[in-house]
């Protein structure tokens, strides 16, 4: 197998590729050791790779700084030269390893759907596409006891979180997962308000995001960009250690890149 053919079979699963994926970085027709499956391709990331013996990385976020590259119009012109690509494609070619980005395929394959189980949600109560969705929450649910039951069911010492009254009920969940409660995705969240959600469960969120949501009355609890996601990346590496039997697969958990002090 090789390069190529995973990157096939990520497609003959998850259906075709965005603009933003497909193979970033490595030789197409490298005969595949083992693959990776990672969050992002980080540096820590890479070196897991390398110490587990296998040259191929599906990663769910870009490899490169920024990530809007050409053809945008603003993308600098100088991007590969910058020190963080260039430690990264450096460990990379070190190692001989291809890097494969599955971006929304697997968003609409599992990543969503893995972040709502891992919250206990169960079935969503409205289900109106890939991405659009609301979950009930169990009768006499209060914002601060959800706060609690976020961090236990992700494993979490803390999150962070709107100001909100802690006794006040909440009934009904959306899920900007990811980089949804981001600034420039208020508009999703704006999507989902329309099904009567008055809490959101968010991956990564900015003081902007927070704003929306606090000034729209829904508070919001922010878990991180990697744990909404980790859960669905996982998932999908066992379902290709299925797919795969001969070929060694391995999941990276990438951490948050913070700490509480």
């Amino acid at each position: 197998m090789r390069t190529r053919d995973v990157l096939q079979l990520l497609i003959d699963t998850c259906g075709p590729p965005g603009g933003d994926e497909g193979i970033l970085f490595g030789d197409h027709d490298q005969e595949v050791d083992g693959i990776q499956v990672c969050w992002m391709a980080s540096l820590d990331a890479i070196e897991h790779a390398a110490s587990a013996g296998v040259n191929t990385i599906i990663a769910h976020e870009d490899l490169y700084f920024p990530s809007w590259r050409a053809p945008h119009r603003a993308t600098p012109v100088d991007y590969v030269s910058w020190r963080v690509n260039q430690r990264r494609l450096g460990l990379l070619t070190q190692h001989g390893m291809a890097v494969i980005r599955a971006h929304g395929m697997l968003d609409r394959h599992c990543i969503f759907d893995a972040f709502a189980a891992a919250l206990g949600l169960g079935a969503p109560v409205v289900n109106d596409g890939p991405y659009l969705k609301a979950y009930d929450l169990p009768s006499g649910t209060t914002y601060g006891g959800f706060v609690e039951h976020v961090k236990a069911s992700l494993g979490m010492e803390a999150v962070r979180a709107t100001p909100h009254d802690p006794d006040a009920v909440v009934r009904r969940a959306g899920l900007p997962w990811g980089g949804l409660g981001l600034f420039v995705n208020v508009g999703y969240m704006q999507s989902v308000l329309k099904y009567g959600c008055d809490v959101f469960i968010a991956g990564e969120s900015d003081n902007y995001g927070m704003h929306f949501a606090r000034d729209s009355g829904v508070p919001m609890i922010e878990t991180s960009h990697e744990v909404s996601e980790n859960p669905g990346l996982a998932l999908y590496a066992q379902e290709l250690r299925a797919a795969l039997p001969d070929t060694p697969v391995h999941f990276y958990e990438n951490p948050m890149p913070w700490r509480w002090w």
